[in-house]
């Protein structure tokens, strides 16, 4: 292991909050720092494992500084209307403690640019951090996540608010999670998230909220994928996965009620070239 994890622990705002850090071996004066925000029920160490270590190894090999933020009760309070968690019941402000890593990260690595993926819940709270935080993060991720839909879709700021960023979307069109197509999002009627839209609905709001070109460019870099980029000064992109279920493509099994997963690309090289990592 080329790295070194760091177990840390803070009090904030009332609460004991815990993340774990990859520091790489060789750090420049100022790297990216990037954000991993788990799923619904996970925690930053679960994150690791599910994605077999390859963001781990993407930050040890782009000298990425990578955080891992653990959620209240294994969930972050996100920005859809329904969410009934604890994060939500105890009116968790995880927009704050954020900013709050990126603080303590760049007093101890002087780090730059801010990146963030988000998996699920996670990639529900890296869409609220795009709204409710305009311009905090330079680059962002979302896997198997979309904008809730009408009255669902509920951050603090008006979208006004938000400033164009690039974003990336990842999603499975058999993820019987959070649909592709759209439809009600959750783990069950009791858990429901409520109504989200469509993967490509959200990537387009996205494209026109950033000035992209309406039209995408459309490509299949890898078999059953099909990219669509909107090109701008800050672009969007969606990689639609054919037949893929509730998962980020890392090469290892997963437990099958999230559906099939993917061994033609692994996600974490996409993301290292989205958000031109150095090497």
């Amino acid at each position: 292991m080329d790295y070194t994890l760091h177990r840390r622990r803070i009090e904030f705002q009332g609460h004991t909050r815990t993340f774990l850090v990859v520091e790489p071996s060789h750090l420049g004066p100022h790297p990216d720092l990037l954000l991993f925000f788990h799923g619904s029920l996970q925690s930053g160490n679960v994150m690791r494992r599910f994605t077999n270590g390859t963001f781990d190894e993407l930050a040890q090999r782009t000298g990425t500084v990578l955080v891992y933020p653990d959620g209240v009760d294994r969930h972050f309070n996100d920005c859809r209307a329904q969410l009934p968690v604890a994060a939500r019941e105890l009116g968790i402000d995880d927009v704050a403690f954020t900013r709050e890593l990126i603080r303590l990260m760049r007093a101890e690595f002087s780090t730059s640019r801010t990146l963030a993926c988000g998996y699920s819940n996670g990639g529900q709270m890296v869409l609220r951090l795009l709204f409710d935080a305009p311009g905090l993060i330079n680059r962002a991720c979302i896997f198997a996540s979309t904008l809730g839909e009408g009255a669902n879709h509920a951050p603090s700021n008006p979208e006004s608010a938000y400033i164009p960023t690039p974003v990336l979307f990842m999603h499975g069109t058999s993820d019987p999670l959070a649909p592709y197509e759209g439809g009600v999002a959750g783990i069950d009627a009791a858990r429901t998230r409520g109504p989200v839209t469509s993967a490509e609905w959200t990537a387009r709001h996205f494209a026109a909220l950033n000035g992209a070109d309406s039209r995408p460019q459309i490509t299949a870099p890898y078999p059953g994928v099909k990219l669509r980029r909107w090109e701008a000064d800050n672009p969007v992109e969606l990689l639609t996965m054919e037949g893929v279920g509730h998962v980020i493509p890392s090469g290892n099994e997963i437990d099958p009620r999230l559906g099939a997963t993917t061994d033609a690309f692994r996600a974490a090289n996409v993301v290292e070239r989205f958000f031109g990592l150095r090497r």
